[in-house]
């Protein structure tokens, strides 16, 4: 499926792809030299440098899903053939000298960073059907199925199981693409025993055992659970792949109980997942890294894909329009921290250790940030065996098969967020019949869709409008969402505090504004500027005074310090 994404975050997502992205081998020309030369000690390293190329490679695939730039193809081409060419004979592929790979020492996250390395390959393999990166995926996963199941030793000696496991998710892929019956062996193994050995864990100083699925099926939310840093999301995402491949509902259902408790714990009103690096119950304090909610998007985008639930939609789509764009700090830099309150501050700046010769510019936020704003391609059009769910909303032109495999596009006419009236052609190759759904977001109060010109219904919020019809080329869908000024009340440390959204986005003030105490009624009237590079931006009027606001995907643009949440007087 190609997006063709535009507005708001085509642009954004496309700046950051030429200014970043497509430049990432030129302003780091070091990038691979680990690997290519592993038993160099005059090489620095930090303990998971063998994620970087991986997390770009990732986000480069989602970017080339989302924009279709020959750049993008060159340059992702170019990152496999790197890959290609500094993996080992044996299959492996990082930057760890042969006396220190994998179980050496405990100081570093090699697994992990072979888990990134074949998911960015497989991810580029699906995009783009080349197929050097799905052979490097295979043979590197063959590595490590060599050196822990076959060698006889376990994963959870490496320590840092949070990290390491994560590989169960790359091997569940390839199964699902190669049907090799290691890889399913592997990634039960690690599910079913591995997250049940203890280990001796960096943070807590003590020994425990990740055991997220024990813990879920007994009804601990997640940030109850043994291991809660955000990582571990990563390994969780396998629950789904397996659940598809094998059918057992303790997968599913594990899964979904994971996704509920952190919605319900652990989301800053940006959308971002857990208090600095893990999951606490404490939303309403501090911020979230970027990693973590690139994490806990990958994790959503596997559960709507397997529950098609409209409110995993509706969270997708809060943490893209507001933490993942949030998380820009300007066009090239992403930030270490969304934050409720404060400034933004590259990753440049805060995790300049992560960097080395000739890779001054990598950390682990600033690889990952890209996958955040490009993720989109991942949840914005699902098919169906028969038809499509519609989840995005925001101009752009999905282009895909029908389900009997004809060419059909989607093309979205549309100022939202800033407005609600979508308009959406259908170009099609030949006619045929499909059920169409579209999402009706949970905030969305009053609604109206209609096809060529006939309202069909008035679909109620936080459900999916279904429509089975024979479709045909030229058919146009109207959709009117209730986008309007909605507000989130504050609990724990920000009760009596109030957040205030515009439909899914979060609006954010400057800190001098948000210490005054507003008018209740403040917000009764909006006046938008027009500014089509930035997210949305105007004044509220109807209190004592006009309060200027702007989106929270927008504060990374500013050096100003901004406040989200905001008191109100009657």
């Amino acid at each position: 499926m190609r997006l063709n994404l535009s507005g708001y975050p085509g642009i954004r997502l496309r700046t950051n792809a030429e200014q970043w992205l497509c430049r990432v081998l030129e302003n780091n020309p070091g990038l691979f030299d680990a690997f290519d030369d592993p038993e160099n000690p005059e090489i620095s390293k930090c303990m998971w440098h063998g994620e970087f190329p991986g997390k770009l490679l990732t986000g480069m695939a989602q970017a080339y899903l989302c924009l279709g730039t020959e750049q993008l193809f060159e340059t992702g081409t170019q990152m496999v053939q790197h890959l290609r060419d500094s993996q080992k004979p044996d299959g492996y592929l990082g930057p760890w000298d042969e006396a220190h790979r994998f179980d050496g020492d405990k100081w570093k996250w090699d697994t992990w960073g072979h888990y990134h390395c074949v998911l960015g390959l497989y991810r580029w393999y699906q995009a783009t059907g080349n197929r050097d990166a799905l052979e490097v995926a295979k043979k590197a996963l063959d590595c490590v199925y060599n050196h822990f199941i076959l060698g006889g030793r376990t994963f959870v000696s490496q320590n840092w199981a949070e990290c390491n496991l994560a590989i169960s998710h790359a091997f569940a892929l390839l199964y699902q693409e190669t049907e090799n019956e290691h890889y399913l062996e592997a990634a039960e193994y690690l599910i079913e025993t591995e997250w049940k050995l203890p280990y001796d864990d960096f943070f807590t100083k003590s020994v425990l055992c990740c055991d997220w699925m024990g813990a879920a099926l007994e009804g601990k939310a997640f940030y109850q659970s043994n291991q809660p840093r955000w990582e571990s999301l990563h390994p969780i995402a396998t629950l789904g792949v397996l659940y598809e491949i094998t059918g057992k509902q303790c997968y599913y259902d594990a899964l979904i109980r994971i996704w509920d408790g952190i919605a319900e714990n652990d989301l800053h009103n940006f959308g971002g997942f857990g208090t600095e690096e893990s999951a606490q119950g404490k939303p309403y304090i501090r911020g979230s890294e970027t990693c973590n909610t690139i994490a806990w998007m990958a994790l959503s985008a596997e559960v709507l894909r397997l529950s098609r639930r409209s409110d995993v939609a509706d969270e997708l789509e809060r943490s893209y329009w507001n933490a993942a764009f949030g998380s820009m700090v300007g066009d090239y830099w992403f930030a270490y921290m969304n934050n409720m309150s404060g400034k933004q501050v590259s990753a440049g700046d805060v995790l300049r250790d992560h960097g080395f010769t000739g890779g001054k510019e990598m950390s682990c936020c600033q690889s990952n940030g890209s996958r955040g704003i490009s993720m989109v391609s991942d949840w914005a059009l699902l098919s169906e065996k028969d038809g499509f769910t519609l989840n995005y909303y925001g101009a752009c032109a999905p282009e895909t098969v029908t389900p009997s495999g004809a060419k059909i596009r989607f093309e979205q006419e549309t100022a939202y967020p800033k407005s609600g009236n979508i308009r959406i052609t259908l170009s099609l190759e030949r006619e045929e019949r499909f059920i169409l759904r579209l999402r009706i977001p949970g905030w969305s109060e009053h609604n109206q869709v209609s096809v060529n010109g006939v309202l069909y219904m008035h679909p109620a919020a936080g459900r999916y409008c279904s429509f089975d019809r024979i479709w045909k080329d030229g058919d146009v869908i109207k959709l009117a969402l209730d986008v309007k000024i909605h507000r989130l009340e504050g609990q724990q440390e920000c009760q009596g505090k109030t957040s205030v959204f515009y439909g899914p986005i979060l609006l954010a003030f400057s800190a001098e504004d948000a210490e005054t105490s507003l008018a209740a009624d403040t917000f009764d009237v909006l006046r938008f500027s027009d500014h089509p590079e930035e997210c949305l931006t105007g004044v509220a009027e109807g209190g004592e005074k006009p309060v200027p606001f702007f989106a929270y995907a927008d504060v990374g643009r500013r050096e100003q310090a901004f406040e989200t949440w905001i008191s109100f007087r009657d």
